[in-house]
């Protein structure tokens, strides 16, 4: 693996740490400001909306001007979002700051846009899946982190992240060289458009938005899920995303590139969408704190599967000339997700909170039917469809 990677993963994982000490506690922070369920999810697609709109144009400008400067720009738009919270008095302040972040978002595709940059194709599920493992450091001790800091008022863990996400900026204006190159012109509209269109790149793409929704229906419901079923409160609920993060490093760290190398990304993507679908369907079985770890286990343990497997197919099949547009076009599909689904799993909350996986397990589903041809086609198919850049 390329040396080159080391400083992007360090960068994201300090990244990371900062954002996933907001995850387990942000929806508490809302309530206490009077927040209903539904203005929870209305929250999280806050960001989701804005992110939807400012991701492609950050990977645009990555592939006209490279990935430092873009990368560094969303950084300073998490800062600012984050030193809102930190200094929040009402809720419409959480919306704000949530809507800066959006703004600034686009680092995850422009940071996996870097990371194919740098790596040969036959490492880059390995890549991937080191991204991934830093994202799931981040979640093991942002979380913990975030629990602990909690017990001295909600500012506390917020005035943390923004330190944390200043300390990104400065390591990434240090450490990181510019991974582009010579930049030869970015892809028009045209040619963007040509390349969403081809078979194997837009099912891959569609097939990435409808795993995305499942994932996104049952995080951003998870907390509230716990505290009505189980009693938990934010440190409980920290606990149960640091096993996650575990189960995801080792996965992703130690385990991911050997499986490809053995059964290529599309069977290791049909495996992991099997097991999510067992685990959001056995959500609805939870009436213990043991049984719910269960299935987080086996639900984190398809997600390190799926995460770095559909990457690398998507990374492969877009054109070399427009790997940052298209991989924050697939970001931003996530923020399409993100938009919409907070309101459905929250609404099936209302109904009944033992019925969150249903709408996870069936989207899992339809990704399966999606990508199935797909993933179960020769290896080669998926990158044939764009030559690789020598």
């Amino acid at each position: 693996m390329t040396r080159a990677l080391l400083p992007l993963l360090a960068i994201t994982f300090v990244d990371v740490l900062g954002f996933t000490m907001l995850i387990p506690i942000l929806p508490y922070y809302a309530e206490h400001f009077g927040a209903s369920p539904t203005v929870v999810g209305a929250i999280y697609a806050t960001v989701a909306f804005f992110a939807l709109v400012a991701s492609p144009l950050w990977g645009a400008l990555s592939d006209r001007i490279g990935r430092k400067g873009v990368l560094i720009g969303s950084q300073c738009a998490a800062l600012l979002g984050y030193g809102l919270l930190a200094s929040g008095t009402a809720l419409w302040m959480v919306f704000v700051a949530r809507a800066v972040e959006g703004l600034g978002s686009g680092g995850l595709g422009v940071t996996q846009a870097y990371a194919t940059d740098v790596t040969a194709p036959e490492n880059r599920a390995r890549a991937f899946g080191l991204i991934g493992a830093a994202l799931g450091l981040g979640f093991l001790f942002g979380p913990a982190l975030a629990g602990t800091l909690v017990r001295f008022g909600y500012h506390v863990p917020f005035a943390v992240a923004t330190g944390l996400e200043l300390l990104t900026v400065l390591m990434t204006i240090v450490l990181l060289p510019e991974s582009k190159g010579t930049v030869q012109g970015a892809p028009t509209f045209a040619e963007v458009r040509a390349s969403l269109g081809s078979p194997v790149l837009g099912r891959l793409l569609l097939t990435q938005f409808v795993f995305w929704f499942a994932f996104t229906s049952w995080v951003t419901v998870f907390a509230l899920f716990a505290e009505r079923v189980l009693g938990f409160g934010a440190s409980q609920t920290s606990y149960v995303f640091i096993v996650s993060s575990i189960v995801g490093i080792v996965v992703q760290a130690g385990l991911i590139g050997r499986l490809v190398d053995r059964f290529g990304e599309g069977l290791i993507a049909v495996a992991g969408l099997v097991c999510g679908i067992a685990a959001y369907t056995g959500v609805g079985f939870v009436t213990t704190a043991a049984v719910l770890y269960v299935f987080v286990v086996a639900w984190a343990f398809a997600n390190a599967l799926i995460r770095p497997a559909l990457d690398t197919l998507i990374s492969e099949a877009a054109p070399p000339g427009q790997r940052g547009t298209i991989l924050s076009i697939n970001d931003s599909l996530h923020n399409v997700a993100f938009l919409f689904a907070p309101f459905v799993s929250t609404a099936v909350l209302r109904l009944n909170p033992h019925g969150v996986g249903v709408v996870p397990a069936l989207s899992s589903i339809v990704a399966l039917l999606l990508g199935y041809r797909l993933f179960t086609a020769p290896r080669a198919t998926a990158a044939a469809a764009v030559p690789e850049a020598a």
